[in-house]
């Protein structure tokens, strides 16, 4: 079983910040999930890390270029394309369960002891911050993650 750990952004250089969490050695344990665009997403999977794809992105896709490491600290979660998704369709649940299956694949790796996403406690969903997307959506995406570290 793999620790979920919901993260709240409050400020940078600290807790909730994921580009400065990632880098303190008091994480070194886990694997941080980002909010991704859906395109860059399956870029970086049909690319396999080996290219331009390890870019930072904005928000907590800060910590993008940390999925081209090895092993990867980081591995992203589409939330939205060029904004947020705003339904739960058959497209946004798909590109949502690959990701999963992407983390399944790390997580069975045994490299980690914690899974770390970002969190709105206002809102009790996954925080989101550049992009605004569906209740629908954020809460599927946290059942999704809580569930495949608890399976692991």
């Amino acid at each position: 079983m793999v620790l979920t750990v919901r993260s709240e952004f409050t400020g940078v250089n600290q807790v909730g910040d994921f580009r400065w969490m990632i880098e303190q050695p008091e994480y070194a344990d886990a694997l941080f999930i980002f909010n991704d665009n859906q395109s860059q997403f399956y870029e970086h999977q049909q690319s396999q890390g080996t290219d331009h794809r390890c870019f930072p992105g904005g928000g907590n896709a800060t910590i993008r270029p940390y999925q081209c490491q090895t092993p990867p600290r980081a591995t992203g979660i589409p939330t939205g394309e060029f904004g947020g998704y705003n339904a739960l369709d058959e497209s946004s649940r798909a590109a949502i369960d690959d990701a999963i299956a992407c983390l399944e694949s790390l997580l069975a790796t045994g490299n980690y002891a914690r899974v770390i996403y970002s969190w709105d406690a206002q809102n009790q969903t996954l925080g989101t911050g550049i992009f605004t997307v569906a209740r629908e959506v954020t809460d599927y995406i946290v059942e999704r993650i809580d569930t495949t570290a608890s399976r692991e």
